[in-house]
């Protein structure tokens, strides 16, 4: 029994040993879930930074620069490259204005509770092309901003043998350039000579020609001596059988495509008296510009639901037009010269006659406007600039018109005839910047008209060319038919 009582003795000291030799193990297993937990977060915290940051500063280029690609890279401008990561200044502050992109995107990380001081940094780069960071993706501009910061160690101190580690972040934001649309669609899915160009006409398109029909003997028509041309390497895609006869040349030879979509499917429209698929019902034009009635029809600013058109036919030097509803739409004529009030004209009913009743000699000219000519399938009556009128038209740059000039409502299909039917002609100088929207009817480009000044984009119908016309795009997209410009996380 004494023996016994000894051996026991001996084993005393066992446990505290066995917890010395566990304290070790210990404080690593606190360890992952403390500090890895902090680090975590903070990490977490980083990367929500350099989010902000390159988002913030992609943003600010955007807005400071007029045209992408490219973009404007020098010492005096608000766009800054640097390809080498250089650290933010700490002597920036938010809420005040900011002279340049990487100064904004330092900014929205300082925002973000990160700075380039003490156990903190931050740093951007920026250039054209493609970022280092995002292998085969290609950008207009980009930025990247890289976030870190030390986070102490406890627990894990005691493994490390360090009593802080780094933890980082990076992100890269891109400025996105999509290549610009064609100039011209013609939406028409079989009709004959959708496109018809004739008597000697020369029609030139700097962005290309669409033409949907699939007409199997002359979905485009090019006849009499007349010229259609696509230039600077763009493309004349036909989805049925071109004809070209009596001496019409195209150039290049057309493509044969699939149809193309409507470019303005998805753009809302100011007034529509029912809902259609794919162009929701947007009224936001000022007081008086877009209300219902309660019998939920459209009020009118001029005129009556029904009634005759706003009509000036007795001389007058000059008159000046401004937008609202003119219900039985607009006839002018026997006048000076007309101005048109910035703004949006929606013509319900009766369309737009302009010069037609008289003339009108001292020409007609607007600056940002639009007209959306609405109705019923019986009332609608096209658009009519008629020769000699020699106006001078730009679309509204903002709002659901932007870049649509003449938008007919996309909801009627009314009866396509001579008053359906618009009709551009306006003499030698018809100088128009922005798109003609003619979804359902067809239009007609006659007697010399021109927009080689300006920016001119067709989504029609069908349409007719007996006078010549020349199509282009330029850096300000006047007729949203250009190629987009956007700002996204690439990395």
């Amino acid at each position: 029994m004494l023996t016994g009582l000894s051996n026991r003795q001996g084993q005393h000291g066992q446990a505290a040993l066995f917890m010395t030799m566990t304290l070790t193990l210990s404080f690593g297993l606190v360890g992952l879930v403390v500090d890895l937990g902090w680090a975590y977060w903070r990490q977490e915290a980083c990367l929500e930074a350099a989010q902000s940051a390159a988002m913030g500063g992609v943003m600010f280029a955007i807005k400071n620069n007029t045209t992408w690609p490219p973009a404007t890279c020098n010492s005096s401008s608000a766009i800054i490259c640097q390809a080498t990561a250089t650290a933010c200044p700490t002597n920036l502050t938010p809420g005040q204005t900011q002279t340049t992109d990487v100064q904004s995107a330092c900014v929205y990380a300082q925002s973000n509770g990160f700075m380039a001081t003490g156990k903190q940094n931050v740093t951007i780069a920026a250039n054209t092309g493609n970022p280092p960071t995002a292998g085969g993706v290609s950008t207009a501009y980009y930025i990247t901003a890289r976030v870190s910061e030390q986070v102490p160690l406890t627990f894990l101190a005691v493994i490390a043998g360090r009593t802080s580690s780094t933890v980082a972040a990076v992100a890269t934001a891109g400025v996105i350039s999509s290549p610009a649309g064609d100039c011209v669609y013609v939406l028409d899915p079989s009709g004959a000579a959708a496109l018809n160009a004739s008597n000697g006409v020369t029609v030139q398109s700097e962005c290309g020609f669409w033409i949907n029909s699939n007409n199997s003997t002359n979905a485009l028509s090019v006849t009499g001596g007349s010229a259609l041309t696509a230039l600077d390497s763009t493309t004349i895609d036909v989805v049925g059988v071109s004809s070209n006869a009596n001496g019409g040349t195209i150039t290049p030879s057309p493509t044969r495509s699939s149809a193309a979509a409507d470019p303005f499917a998805s753009r809302n429209v100011p007034y529509q008296p029912s809902a259609t698929a794919g162009h929701p019902y947007a009224c936001s034009y000022g007081a008086n510009g877009c209300t219902h009635t309660s019998t939920a029809t459209l009020a009118c600013d001029h005129g009556t639901v029904g009634g005759p058109a706003f009509t000036q036919s007795t001389w007058v030097a000059s008159l000046t037009m401004n937008p609202g509803v003119y219900c039985g739409g607009i006839s002018l004529g026997n006048v000076g010269a007309v101005t048109f009030n910035p703004g949006v004209y929606i013509l319900n009913g009766g369309g737009m006659n302009l010069g037609g009743s008289g003339g009108i000699s001292g020409g007609v000219s607007g600056t940002n406007v639009g007209f959306f000519d609405t109705g019923t399938n019986a009332s609608y009556v096209g658009i009519t600039i008629a020769n000699g009128v020699n106006p001078t038209f730009s679309a509204n740059t903002s709002g659901s018109m932007a870049g649509l000039l003449f938008y007919q409502d996309p909801s009627l299909h009314p009866t396509i005839s001579s008053t359906t039917t618009s009709y551009f002609a306006g003499g030698s100088s018809l100088i128009l910047a922005g798109s003609l929207y003619f979804v359902n009817t067809p239009i007609n480009f006659s007697n010399g008209t021109s927009s080689s000044t300006s920016s001119v984009g067709m989504v029609v119908y069908d349409v007719t060319f007996t006078g010549g016309a020349y199509f282009k795009h330029d850096g300000t997209n006047i007729t949203s038919l250009g190629g987009t410009t956007t700002a996204g996380m690439v990395q």
